[in-house]
């Protein structure tokens, strides 16, 4: 439960997550907005056509009686008569289709109030004929039709027919067509999807330019990360010349990246301590260890050769400046190791040379041994830095490969290329490692070598445990990877696994 709140809590501390939220709430919120105020605009349309139609409708009971009797009324005395009903802004049109017409035959345009030119009347009616209400009236020529159909004049004008009144006479169907001009914005509006009103039009356009802008700035602000992070890795790296405030092109970061730069002053200046440190210190311990060993020199002369008892003495003396010379070396290399991983050397790494120097170095040992030392360079590779750190960490795998191979077998060192790694695999046909201590075997201070199989009268190499902990926190520092694996043929596999130059 613990963790997972850990992990929440770093997800929301997150940058990309909260960005996410942003760009989530940026989406959304004209989502909302819009279908609020569509909503809205579609209730104001709603009340504003039936205003028009119940305007519209009234025209039509009015002139219902006259087209009852339109049979007995001169044809140009029709126009007359509608413009006796027509209102501002209301537009009647007065159709006719007579019985004894064809079936497929349409509806012919007498009469119009406000009158409509010549020119434009065949346009008119072609234009309600092609709404198909037309057609629809044709079938039963009786019942009201209240409509909400907008309509472009050949003038430009926009009109909505509001409804369509047939009545059936001796002659044939009439048809009244009453329609409302759309004078006011308002009015313009009805009929037309919302996303078309020009203050949506507008603020969509300002909505997508600010995006855009807060959309350049976040991807602006991300580069400049990025590129702060790459400028700190190139300083850190030494692949670059200078101090990292002086790179720096974020203000705000500028701070950040001082305290960087005292930060790797002092890294730097922590590893060239510890390295005189180590230096001084294996100086200082050489010297008494070196005035020991020649004060025993004539103590071995005048020791009788029988003499056991003093003979014992001065082989316990012998082992205990062994193991001291060890110890003192072991504190060296663990301080260089430390201080290398504080301030890796940088230099490009030539691996493939790297593991022939290391495997030659170690080849008389191997054949004092018995052992075959075997290299296999699959092809050439590269790291980016720490050659020095690579070397050390190679070098005490195979010397712990060595240590355990029985002699007359044969270990092996395989440098291999992957497509974003290079591995170092080093194998051998020792003992392997017990399943349960495998986990431990790079732990600081661990060691499972097998004191009894060296000879009672000689002294014990000195072994501290530290090999393998140095191996892992060399191949760490360089940013790579070391694992272990007992084979399965018998024997046992480490694997350096470093990133391509």
């Amino acid at each position: 439960m613990a963790d997972t709140a850990a992990q929440l809590h770093r997800v929301w501390r997150s940058l990309t997550a909260r960005a996410l939220i942003v760009l989530a709430l940026f989406i959304a919120l004209p989502v909302v907005l819009y279908l609020t105020f569509r909503q809205a605009d579609i209730d104001r349309q709603r009340l504003l056509l039936e205003s028009i139609r119940v305007k519209g409708l009234t025209v039509g009971r009015v002139l219902e009686d006259r087209l009852q009797r339109a049979d007995m009324i001169p044809l140009f005395r029709l126009g007359e008569e509608l413009s006796r009903f027509q209102t501002e802004g209301v537009s009647l049109r007065l159709l006719f289709r007579p019985h004894d017409s064809a079936p497929d035959a349409g509806f012919l345009y007498v009469a119009s109030a406000p009158p409509v030119m010549p020119a434009d009347l065949e346009a008119e009616r072609a234009r309600l004929d092609a709404t198909g209400v037309l057609a629809q009236l044709g079938e039963s020529c009786a019942g009201d039709l209240p409509l909400a159909l907008r309509v472009e004049r050949s003038d430009r004008v926009s009109e909505l027919i509001t409804s369509l009144t047939p009545v059936r006479t001796a002659r044939g169907c009439w048809v009244l067509v009453i329609s409302s001009n759309l004078a006011d914005a308002a009015e313009q509006r009805l009929g037309q999807p919302y996303w078309r009103a020009p203050e949506v039009q507008v603020a969509a356009a300002i909505y997508l330019i600010f995006a855009f802008v807060v959309l350049v700035i976040a991807f602006d602000i991300g580069h400049g990360l990025r590129r702060f992070a790459a400028t700190a890795r190139a300083v850190a790296e030494r692949r670059i010349e200078g101090r990292f405030a002086q790179r720096n092109q974020i203000p705000e970061l500028e701070p950040v990246a001082n305290a960087f730069d005292r930060m790797e002053d002092s890294l730097r200046a922590t590893a060239s301590e510890l390295r005189a440190a180590a230096e001084e210190s294996a100086h200082a311990f050489k010297t008494p260890l070196g005035t020991i060993r020649q004060a025993m020199v004539p103590l071995r002369s005048r020791v009788a050769a029988d003499d056991k008892r003093c003979q014992q003495a001065l082989m316990a003396v012998d082992g205990a400046l062994e193991k001291l010379d060890a110890l003192v070396r072991a504190a060296r290399h663990l301080d260089d190791a430390v201080a290398d991983r504080l301030d890796p050397p940088r230099e490009k790494v030539d691996l493939g040379a790297l593991v022939e120097d290391v495997v030659d170095a170690y080849a008389a040992d191997a054949a004092a041994r018995g052992i075959t030392l075997r290299t296999s360079i699959e092809s050439e590779a590269s790291a980016p830095l720490g050659g020095r750190l690579i070397a050390d960490a190679l070098s005490q795998v195979i010397e712990n490969a060595l240590s355990y191979a029985p002699a007359g077998s044969t270990a092996t060192v395989t440098l291999h290329r992957g497509t974003r790694r290079v591995l170092i695999v080093v194998a051998d046909n020792g003992p392997g490692v017990e399943a349960a201590l495998l986990p431990h075997i790079f732990d600081r201070h661990v060691s499972f070598r097998d004191r009894n199989r060296h000879d009672p009268g000689t002294a014990a190499p000195a072994n501290f445990g530290l090999g393998l902990w140095v191996a892992k926190r060399n191949m760490e520092a360089v940013g790579g990877t070391i694992e272990a694996a007992n084979r399965r043929g018998g024997g046992f596999i480490v694997t350096l696994g470093l990133p391509l130059a």
